[in-house]
């Protein structure tokens, strides 16, 4: 039985290393860090790595909302979904990933643009009744 790319990557040491370095970025990019106002930065980190592993062919531990109506709330133009993929990119050259390992996962990463990019603010919506949607201006 081949190896998943979960395993290749070294299982779940690897994806928390991986995430944590991307969510440092995350958190300290001037426009995208608003997208994540008030979530603690633990939860993001776990959710991620939780998620990723089960899309990677590792463990199905993820308890969260598919993609599409996780982010529903969130307006994600294609400008910031690119900015967020380039620093997925750099967290995987600095966690030394092997580069046909890193070119996977950001196989993987950008096959859920089209499920997260929305072309207008209409498309989004609370993903509960009181829950705002949430749109970030881009800094000058």
């Amino acid at each position: 039985m081949a190896d998943t790319l979960f395993d290749e990557l070294g299982g779940m040491p690897c994806l928390a290393n991986v995430h944590k370095i991307f969510y440092e970025k995350l958190l300290a990019h001037p426009w995208l860090k608003a997208f994540f106002a008030g979530v603690p930065r633990s939860h993001l980190e776990s959710q991620q790595t939780d998620f990723m592993a089960g899309v990677f062919g590792g463990p199905k531990i993820y308890g969260g909302r598919a993609p599409k109506s996780a982010h529903v709330h969130l307006f994600i133009t294609e400008e910031v979904f690119l900015i967020r993929h380039s620093l997925l990119e750099k967290s995987l050259t600095e966690t030394n990933i092997r580069p046909d390992l890193k070119e996977r996962w950001l196989a993987h990463d950008m096959s859920m643009k089209k499920m997260l990019v929305k072309s207008s603010i209409s498309e989004c919506d609370g993903r509960y009744k009181t829950e705002p949607v949430i749109s970030v201006e881009k800094p000058q």
